[in-house]
């Protein structure tokens, strides 16, 4: 309804300085902005001021602010409209309005104009106080349905600043709001242990944009909170903000403010670490898709246990896998097309006598490392769509990655559970082990110390599938009361496949006895082993000869 040139807004329970106008009015009309931003005061409830405004007067003198700067822009750039004045053509040009009924709906009115805004200047010129409650406060009585409007709005945002290509500075913004709505979370009193739950799992996907912006956290205690979301240990998370809603309770008012805001090393180790826009669009674009997901995939335990209990078989499918069905070769498996029919043959597939495992990142990045998660993000971009063209949603799939237990994940603190529920598999059961003449299953560990006996089979390290039909057959005349444990790469799924329709249970298993290494290694990286073919390591495939007389008397059979 406004007929001015310009437009400012004030909040009902705070106030102007009494030059506010004219400070603002002079400043626009002088440099012609889009806007300008003011410097302002906060004050005690009852209005009395703090000593010093929020922008330091000495440093921030004023300026031209720009959406490149990342250093000065992003700070003076604060959510409020109150301590601005809007040029009111500049409004209508945008054709802007607040969006009604959510929390945030001045951060989200005032970001968009900045992202599209070509003149924007600040003053140091103090003109708005900011009263700040204390035993009323809002950050003590949020609500879950605040939470989820305030879930809304930073969508909103974030979504603005990645669509007009700003994710860059937006790094400097969610910093600050990152804090901001985090400790709201910790101070509230109105929410629920269950409520709690519910806001940590809507806004997972906001804190979990630490870790891909890479934004370093104020305080340990806050990394720890941060770190407990993203593994989704909501428990724990709430441990964690118990033990700091009850420090904050003790704290004055100004250093409890003083936590929440990122200070000037967190911006410097911010614009240190340097982040990958194209990256984050292609994650955010997969995450949207893969919500609606109706494709079924078997977590790790879940997997083992269905193994364990109804002596399944499983055929494994990975990116190499894929490569061949579309006619790619791999390093050390060329094409072939009669692997690749048999391996569209098993993954189309809708029976049940073998498990089909397939890649769980096909329905959401959890808990990778960030050499993991930017290999996947990267290939499930180009892939994904192909791999729903041959997953049925009436299956339910294992995940292929229940031999790949250690290395890919940032949180391996259940590593050695699951190797222990392998483990279990073959206790006490005579075991058959077809593997590549370098692979050396459980050698050097304890991997098969809980056999009843172990035989093995030796084929090709690379193009194993050249003899498929000499494995094939030997393998049958084993008894079916024995495991089969099968580590020949796209081969070994397509053997444990053809074994299972035979009665057989064959478990394809590549990598998990170098992932056991590496385990029990501690490794912080993949590594070469010595004397084991470590096909993902440069340099893998050279290894020494082994002289273990034990390993040397399980050969049963040497297929070349």
């Amino acid at each position: 309804m406004a007929t001015g040139k310009y437009i400012m807004f004030l909040d009902s329970d705070d106030f102007f300085n009494p030059t506010a106008c004219e400070n603002l009015y002079n400043c626009i009309e002088k440099t012609n902005a889009d806007y300008v931003i003011g410097n302002y005061t906060n004050t005690n409830e009852d209005g009395t001021k703090w000593k010093n405004p929020v922008f330091d007067k000495e440093k921030y003198l004023g300026f031209k602010l720009s959406i490149k700067d990342y250093t000065n822009s992003f700070y003076i750039m604060n959510s409020g409209v109150w301590n601005k004045i809007f040029r009111k053509s500049f409004l209508d040009e945008l054709n802007i309005r607040f969006v009604e009924k959510l929390p945030a709906e001045d951060a989200i009115f005032t970001t968009y104009c900045f992202i599209h805004s070509k003149n924007v200047y600040y003053t140091p010129e103090v003109v708005y106080n900011y009263r700040l409650r204390d035993s009323n406060s809002i950050s003590t009585h949020c609500s879950k349905s605040y939470f989820f409007g305030i879930n809304k709005a930073y969508r909103i945002i974030y979504d603005n600043f990645r669509e007009s290509n700003n994710l860059e500075y937006y790094r400097y913004y969610y910093a600050k709001s990152m804090n901001y709505i985090l400790y709201r979370f910790v101070d509230t009193d109105l929410l629920t242990k269950e409520e709690r739950i519910e806001v940590l799992e809507k806004m997972k996907w906001f804190y979990m944009l630490s870790y891909d912006l890479k934004i370093p956290t104020i305080l340990k205690p806050v990394q720890y909170i941060i770190e407990s979301i993203v593994m989704k240990d909501y428990p724990q998370t709430l441990r964690y903000c118990e033990m700091l809603n009850q420090i904050r309770k003790i704290l004055p008012k100004e250093l409890r403010e003083k936590m929440s805001k990122p200070s000037a090393s967190t911006y410097k180790e911010i614009e240190s670490k340097k982040m990958d826009p194209e990256i984050v669009n292609k994650k955010e674009i997969l995450l949207k898709e893969m919500e609606n997901s109706k494709i079924k995939i078997l977590n790790i335990e879940n997997s083992i246990n269905k193994i364990i209990t109804e002596r399944k078989s499983i055929a494994r499918f990975g990116d190499g896998e894929l490569d061949i069905i579309l006619g790619k070769d791999l390093d050390f498996q060329p094409y072939n097309k009669e692997l690749s029919h048999k391996l569209e043959e098993a993954l189309r597939s809708k029976q049940d006598f073998c498990l089909i495992g397939i890649p769980d990142v096909i329905n959401e990045f959890y808990n990778l490392t960030e050499e993991s998660e930017i290999f996947w993000i990267k290939n499930m971009d180009k892939t994904r769509k192909i791999w729903l063209k041959y997953i049925n949603e009436d299956m339910e799939y294992a995940t292929a990655n229940l031999t790949r237990l250690y290395i890919r994940y940032q949180d391996k603190s259940n590593t050695g559970k699951y190797f222990s529920m392998l483990k279990q598999i073959w206790k006490n059961r005579n075991v058959i082990i077809c593997e590549g003449e370098q692979t050396r299953v459980g050698v050097g560990n304890d991997l098969l110390s809980k056999c009843k006996s172990v035989k093995r089979i030796i084929c090709p390290s690379e193009d194993a599938f050249s003899k498929y039909d000499a494995i094939f057959e030997r393998l049958k005349k084993e008894s079916k009361e024995n495991l089969i444990i099968l580590a020949l790469g796209p081969t070994a799924t397509v053997l444990a496949y053809d074994l299972a329709k035979e009665g057989y249970q064959a478990l394809d298993m590549g990598h998990f006895d170098i992932e056991y290494e590496w385990y029990k290694r501690s490794a912080k990286k993949r590594e070469k082993i010595a004397n084991k073919y470590t096909n993902e390591v440069s340099g893998g495939n050279i290894t020494n000869n082994v002289y273990d007389q034990k390993y040397l008397s399980e050969i049963v059979e040497n297929i070349e």
